[in-house]
């Protein structure tokens, strides 16, 4: 399994995302750019400029529209196709995470808490025959803390917001208020990810740990402790695997020595809990991770501003076949 490096980016890749077909990649950093490119070529198709870092994206299902979130206290929607931008609403800080709604309806943009503003999320309503005219529905209380990442739950009934102060925050949607904290971590939660169809979720932590969930009950499975603060997570949708990445800080890593073994992604087995591997491609932490829908291909994007994208081969996918998947259970 050989990648394909992406190089375009000169600052931190901050999310690398596949379309809902899997056929584009698009990729977000701190250089103020979205790129797009092919996945299966790795040939670039182009870009979107925004005015700021840009910390967090989402496609919509039909790859008509991209959206943006940034440093420049602005979330804004553009059209894939062309590039062009179609709408931008401003914020009075930085614009943290942004997320469609199952569905497309709605758009959530999480804002930081910074200059004795409060973090906060909006959700804007989406008409895609109107998409100059995005307009508020509500904003959630502030949780008094730093939110890293805001995602909506099962049917959009809630919204799940990982907190800097190791908390994970469900909020109903309907009655729009906090109903359930999970704490289970001891450190920053730095993303939540789904596995296919939300029945399950995982939490990354500097705090070294990675946990997945029972999405109705919430009861915690399993978990994943690799050591070193865990930044991203891929969750398999075909097999029962899960890859971790992270590793120790930019800051950190100047003033130490360090290995880029540290930086690998690691592949773990969801039932039994067992590390099955690693990769070693970049040499720096690993700021997020990607599958494609068909669980074919994942890409990784790194702290020095390279993304690969791995196409996995025939051998991959005949390991552990012959294991029944049932979800794990903690005792």
């Amino acid at each position: 399994m050989r990648p394909i490096s992406l190089r375009l980016h000169e600052r931190p890749i901050t999310q690398v995302l596949f379309n809902r077909e899997g056929d584009l990649l698009f990729v977000a950093a701190k250089d103020k750019l979205v790129s797009l490119w092919y996945t299966t070529s790795g040939e670039r198709i182009g870009s979107y400029q925004c005015g700021g870092v840009v910390y967090s994206i989402d496609v919509s299902q039909d790859s008509k529209f991209l959206i943006t979130a940034s440093a420049d206290a602005r979330a804004k929607v553009w059209d894939v196709q062309s590039g062009r931008e179609l709408d931008s609403t401003d914020f009075e800080v930085s614009a943290r995470s942004i997320e469609f709604s199952q569905g497309d309806k709605q758009i959530l943009v999480v804002t930081d808490q910074v200059m004795g503003c409060q973090a906060k999320i909006h959700v804007f309503n989406f008409d895609k025959d109107e998409v100059r005219k995005l307009s508020l529905s509500y904003t959630l209380p502030s949780p008094q803390c730093k939110i890293t990442q805001a995602t909506w739950g099962p049917l959009n009934k809630t919204i799940f917001a990982s907190c800097e102060d190791g908390a994970v925050r469900i909020y109903c949607t309907e009655k729009r208020e906090l109903i359930k904290t999970i704490l289970d971590h001891n450190k920053l939660v730095t993303r939540i990810e789904w596995t296919k169809h939300r029945i399950m979720f995982m939490t990354c932590s500097k705090d070294g740990t990675a946990k997945l969930y029972d999405t109705k009950t919430l009861k915690l499975l399993r978990t994943f402790d690799t050591g070193r603060p865990i930044n991203a997570a891929g969750i398999s949708p075909t097999k029962p695997h899960v890859i971790l990445g992270g590793g120790q800080s930019a800051e950190s890593v100047t003033t130490t020595k360090v290995d880029a073994s540290q930086f690998k992604v690691r592949f773990f087995h969801i039932v039994y809990g067992e590390e099955l591997g690693g990769l070693i491609g970049h040499i720096g932490p690993v700021h997020s991770i990607s599958f494609t829908p068909d669980g074919k291909t994942f890409a990784t994007g790194g702290e020095e501003g390279l993304v690969q994208v791995n196409h996995l081969d025939e051998s991959y996918f005949e390991f552990d076949d012959d294991l029944i998947y049932n979800p794990p259970v903690q005792h």
